[in-house]
């Protein structure tokens, strides 16, 4: 197994904006060398934000013909997002059926299945952080009184 890792850091969720963000990158599979159980993280997930909902556009089908299929998850669940999938026609894929919280920070990976594939898709998530005010670490401290 190859791991893959993006360089995008994903500046657009920041700790201090309760504003819902969109981001996306597209991967083209037929610019490296891939087989089953290659990991590729994509989108970075800053600690405390929550996952709205991620999918996967398939802009050009896979024509490797190795029947191959990717899932999108994270580092805890490989198929967090999208389960298992062929890749053989364009169009969107199904997306995560309930928000996720990452205490952590992580990122959306994809992850090959079945056989070395060539597809260019585009990976989405929608994502919020949850630290309005605070900071990217678990060390917060309470802002209020209680009686």
């Amino acid at each position: 197994m190859t791991a893959y890792d993006s360089s995008n850091t994903n500046t657009q969720i920041k700790a201090s904006s309760d504003t819902v963000r969109i981001a996306s990158e597209v991967v083209d599979f037929s610019s490296t060398t891939n087989a089953a159980t290659d990991t590729f993280d994509v989108i970075a997930i800053p600690a405390n934000t929550m996952v709205l909902a991620a999918g996967v556009d398939v802009l050009t089908a896979d024509s490797a013909g190795n029947s191959g299929t990717i899932a999108l998850g994270d580092s805890a669940d490989a198929d967090q997002y999208v389960a298992a999938a062929t890749v053989a026609a364009a169009g969107q894929m199904a997306i995560l059926a309930a928000p996720f919280a990452n205490s952590s920070a992580d990122a959306i990976r994809i992850t090959v299945g079945t056989g070395a594939i060539n597809a260019k898709v585009r990976v989405w998530a929608t994502m919020i952080s949850l630290d309005k005010g605070g900071s990217d670490a678990d060390t917060d401290s309470q802002t209020v009184t209680f009686s």
